[in-house]
Parts: structure tokens; C-alpha cells; sequence
């Protein structure tokens, strides 16, 4: 039986963990020959290993995203050694977590250059020869919080809204060229993005939330499965976990009531650093 992806290309960023390994794994598994993308060079050989393990192929690329030059160097590489590629899934991603006005305009840099440049850099470094194809999808991974605002993680909501807006411009220019683009939001999602940058918030909601997210939070694998449906049945949105929907669609259906309850919620994080 042959199975879905056999011989396609497939490039991933943010492949050393999370998300993206998960889904590296997954489109090994299914025959593709990937390309994992990652700055964290010790954990993106364990993916390599993980898929070679399974008897996949796998190439490793210790590049950061949020580099233009380097990506697009990336993608010559890449275009030499396989001259095409299939599948690009854009996913690397990092958090910060403060009030507004304690976040630094470093950490505001360094999040959308990872969650938002990032993606760019890896369109405009894959498209051109999709294009020339004319064949292709591009997956973009941006979150929940991408649709609906939340309080105490600024550079990510924004950065994740501009994934959302880019996906969706995308979306509606690149169908005549017979590529395919698919907007990816996750809930929440049991991997290390909120290890990745710091976590000041107020008294023990930075440790809650962690604790939460290790306890409850659906595993990667699940989100990786469904990337893969939406690559094969060209679906222009995937959302995952029932935590944030509801959410999404109240904002939609009622956005004052969704405001009332946004400062209940920013309420109760600020209780947690009151006295006792």
C-alpha cells in the first residue's frame, strides 16, 4: 500500500521538538524524505534519530528562522539536493509571558522574528520554486491566540495574529498557482514553547499554567496527524483542542461579552500574586 507522502519533500522548521517533531515523525512515517530545520542543534539531532530509527529519511539543518539570509541559503541547499519540495511546514515558534508594560522591546524583537519573520522568511525562501512548479502546500502554524486575544502574552498574540493575516492573504493568491496553503491553530499543546522565553507573571500563575499545560494539555501527536489531513484534503484552517474554541467563537458572536469575560480572566491571574 502506498502510503501518502512517499518520495514528497517535506521541510519543517522548529523540528527539535514539539509540534514539529511530531509532525516530522509523522510525515516520515508516511514515506516523505524531510528536511528539519531547527537553531537547537542537540535536540534536532534526536529527531533525526528518531525518524532514521523508524527507517526514514531525514536531513538536518541547524538554521534560525528568524535569519533571511540564512533561510534563503537554506532553501538553495535544499533546492539543489531535491530540486523541489513538496510540503513546506512553517512552525518554529517562542513565548514570552509579562504584563504589557514590563516586556522590553527586545523580547516584542525576538518573538516576532521567530513567530512572524520567521514564517515570511521560509515562504519567500520556498515559494518561488513552488511557483515554477507549480505545485506544493505551505503550512503555517500560527495558534488559537492567533484568533482571539488573551491577556499577559502580547509579542505572541500579535505575532501569531500577523501569521494568521499573512496565511490568509496567501491563502487567497496562491490557489491560481496550484498551491495549497493551510493556516494551523493550535490550542493549547503539551510541548516546551513556555520554557522558551521568560514567564513573568504575577506570584504562581507562570508555575500554574506550566503545571496545567503538562497535566491536561493534549500530546503533539494528535496536531501532527491532523497537519497531515489538511496537507492531502487542502483544508485552509485547522484548529486543534476544545480549550480555546469556545472562545473564538464567542469573540465572533459577541465581542462585548467576550471583553467582560477577557478581564475576568486577566482578574484572576493578578489574584494569584496577592497575599494569602
Amino acid at each position: 500500500m502506498r502510503r501518502r507522502f512517499q518520495d514528497q519533500v517535506v521541510v519543517v522548521t522548529g523540528a527539535a521538538s514539539g509540534i514539529g517533531r511530531a509532525a516530522a515523525l509523522a510525515f516520515a512515517r508516511e514515506g516523505a524524505r524531510l528536511h528539519l530545520v531547527d537553531r537547537a542543534a542537540v535536540p534536532l539531532e534526536e529527531t533525526w534519530r528518531a525518524i532514521l530509527a523508524a527507517g526514514g529519511e531525514a536531513v538536518t539543518h541547524v538554521v534560525d528562522c528568524a535569519d533571511g539570509e540564512a533561510m534563503r541559503q537554506l532553501s538553495e541547499h535544499v533546492l539543489a539536493a531535491e530540486h523541489r519540495v513538496d510540503v513546506l511546514l512553517n512552525n518554529a515558534g517562542v513565548m514570552t509571558a509579562a504584563p504589557f508594560e514590563t516586556i522590553p522591546l527586545e523580547e516584542w524583537e525576538r518573538v516576532m522574528g521567530v513567530n512572524f519573520w520567521g514564517v515570511l522568511h521560509g515562504v519567500r525562501a520556498f515559494l518561488p520554486a513552488m511557483i515554477a512548479r507549480r505545485r506544493g502546500h505551505i503550512v503555517n502554524t500560527s495558534s488559537m491566540a492567533g484568533l482571539v486575544g488573551l491577556p499577559h502574552v502580547g509579542p505572541y498574540v500579535a505575532s501569531k495574529h500577523a501569521v494568521a493575516g499573512l496565511t490568509a492573504g496567501l491563502s487567497a493568491e496562491l490557489g491560481v498557482h496550484g498551491i495549497g496553503v493551510t493556516l494551523l491553530c493550535p490550542g493549547a499543546t503539551r510541548t516546551g514553547i513556555m520554557g522558551s522565553g521568560p514567564m513573568d507573571l504575577p506570584g504562581e500563575a507562570g508555575p500554574k499554567l506550566r503545571g496545567a499545560l503538562a497535566r491536561w494539555a493534549p500530546r503533539p501527536e494528535g496536531v501532527a496527524e491532523k497537519i497531515l489531513d489538511a496537507v492531502v484534503h487542502q483544508r485552509p484552517l485547522v484548529t486543534t483542542g476544545l480549550d480555546m474554541l469556545p472562545l473564538w467563537w464567542l469573540q465572533r458572536l459577541a465581542p462585548g461579552l467576550y471583553l467582560r469575560l477577557s478581564r475576568v480572566l486577566t482578574g484572576a491571574i493578578l489574584s494569584l500574586s496577592r497575599p494569602k
